[in-house]
């Protein structure tokens, strides 16, 4: 994990990659939503991709945003069922008014249940999705050959890793914009440097079975 945080600022390219990464979260918290991170989610993929490679690559790559946009489409096709049914539970418990009587308890628990292991799931398989496009260069190899990476020791220890990193660092991150003025900006400075991180944790676990 230690390699993994250090990982960002390797490198000829690290500190400038940093940089570009922390302009896309900076962009994306005060103007530009979702759009601004395009560019990130290509670069993402790139490092996962790239579990083996000691440095970071440039950030600055025409193929980033290439690879930004086919992420996307990956992230959204992935993303249907699990949010959906994350929606539909959600429309059930708020749409039932009253208390719910025992059964519904019931029902609800199990939708609830279902719908994180889905989420759980979508975030398991994405980035094995993700480095099998960019690896390959095509966006049909982002549906394929995932159950061989993602049933492998290697690859679980470095997804598990990789998203305490992710999951605290965006934690972080959104406490410290939220606050506003100087925080925005080390918020997100914070969200970037974790997603690097985490990618180049899960990474090493995807290069370990590829």
């Amino acid at each position: 994990m230690w390699e993994a945080l250090r990982y960002p600022i390797r490198g000829d390219y690290g500190e400038k990659a940093v940089i570009a990464a922390w302009l896309c979260v900076f962009v994306h918290a005060i103007a530009l939503p979702l759009v601004a991170l395009v560019p990130l989610l290509g670069y993402a993929g790139t490092l996962l991709a790239r579990g083996s490679e000691p440095e970071p690559p440039s950030f600055l790559e025409r193929s980033v945003l290439v690879r930004g946009l086919t992420a996307s489409v990956l992230t959204i096709g992935y993303g249907i069922v699990p949010v959906g049914a994350a929606l539909v539970a959600v429309q059930l418990f708020l749409g039932a008014g009253e208390p719910p009587d025992q059964d519904q308890a019931l029902f609800l628990l199990a939708g609830s249940t279902t719908v994180l292991v889905l989420l759980a799931g979508y975030a398991y398989v994405l980035p094995i999705a993700l480095a099998n496009t960019v690896r390959e260069g095509s966006l049909r190899a982002g549906f394929t050959d995932l159950i061989g990476v993602a049933g492998h020791a290697a690859y679980f220890v470095g997804w598990a890793s990789g998203a305490v990193i992710f999951l605290l660092g965006v934690a972080i991150a959104g406490t410290l914009v939220d606050l506003g003025g100087i925080f925005t900006v080390v918020g997100s400075l914070v969200g970037a440097y974790a997603t690097l991180a985490s990618s180049r944790r899960i990474a090493r676990g995807y290069a370990a079975v590829r």
